[in-house]
């Protein structure tokens, strides 16, 4: 603040007062103006730390509330209710075990069905035979072959050919064999013909696969050792029990394709095709091959060791 004395002489009054200006200058109305702006901010930040201390105070309150009431529910849980806590916990685990128990379950059996690489030369001891059937004799209760057919590998026809009948028909089992009397009349092949065929092109290390092979085999008149047979109505896994005595029995080979598949066959109201059951017993048999072989292995190896022991 500037001060200015100013001092007036006047002829009437020597004894005037000594009069003072207040001269106002620019520096004090800056000063002025940042007191005011100080002051306005203090205001300001003091009513923000206010309101964020309310606020606090606000939330630990809540939170004290929180607390308080859960450590009032827990201790004023009833004995029941800790036994619904632990009954939905072993739920939950259990729940989780079975679905870890599923994921293994269902990974394993893609490994297993996995084909392993085997050779053109592994490949050509294989054949797959299906047989079809009619009735002969009274109410065509006897059966007797009609047609044989035999695939290698990949499921090709290698052998396909219908059987001259020896005896009256009955019963052409149209339905379930898909044989028509026209089929019966053209054919020209006799049993034993056929039966001859079917001996030479598995004889060897031929080994032959099928869906209940015991009544093709006997139809035909022939035998096959059992080392070189990989019958998919025997094989275990492929096999169920039927009632509570755990004994195993053979499934339907249309059910087993349609599971193990995918495959649809033997479909209602339309006749069995003999390639198709017996591709889709090559099949079933290719993807479980390398376990099945391994069982087969110690079969043969273990009975082997028996023949050694008693001779």
């Amino acid at each position: 603040m500037m001060i200015t004395s100013i001092t007036t002489h006047d002829t009437i009054n020597d004894d005037a007062p000594e009069i003072k200006v207040l001269e106002i200058g620019g520096p004090q109305i800056e000063t002025e103006q940042k007191r005011r702006r100080r002051r306005r901010r203090r205001r300001t930040h003091s009513k923000i730390t206010s309101s964020e201390t309310e606020s606090n105070c606000a939330c630990d309150d809540s939170t004290c509330a929180t607390v308080s009431l859960s450590s009032d529910d827990s201790s004023t849980a009833t004995p029941q209710k800790q036994q619904q806590h632990q009954h939905q916990h072993q739920q939950r685990r259990k729940n989780n075990q079975r679905k870890t128990k599923k994921q293994q379950q269902k990974q394993n059996n893609d490994n297993e069905n996995i084909e392993d690489v085997v050779s053109l030369e592994e490949q050509s001891r294989y054949l797959a035979m299906d047989c079809e059937m009619v009735g002969v004799g009274r109410g065509g209760k006897r059966s007797s072959v009609a047609r044989v057919t035999l695939v290698d590998w990949d499921g090709r026809i290698v052998y396909d050919e219908f059987v001259r009948q020896e005896q009256e028909v009955t019963d052409y089992r149209t339905f379930v064999s898909g044989i028509t009397p026209l089929d019966v009349e053209d054919a020209t092949l006799t049993l034993e013909e056929c039966r001859q065929h079917v001996k030479t092109m598995i004889a060897g290390d031929k080994i032959l696969v099928g869906h209940a092979l015991k009544n093709d085999m006997r139809g035909l008149g022939l035998t096959h050792h059992w080392m070189a047979t990989r019958d998919t109505a025997k094989y275990e896994p492929f096999m169920q029990t039927r009632f509570d005595d755990n004994i195993l029995w053979p499934r339907k080979l249309k059910h087993l394709a349609f599971e193990k598949l995918q495959r649809e066959i033997q479909r209602e109201g339309e006749p069995h095709s003999a390639y198709e059951d017996a591709a889709a017993a090559m099949d079933l048999y290719r993807t479980v091959r390398r376990k099945w072989e391994k069982v087969m292995d110690y079969k043969i190896k273990k009975t082997k060791e028996f023949e050694n022991t008693t001779k």
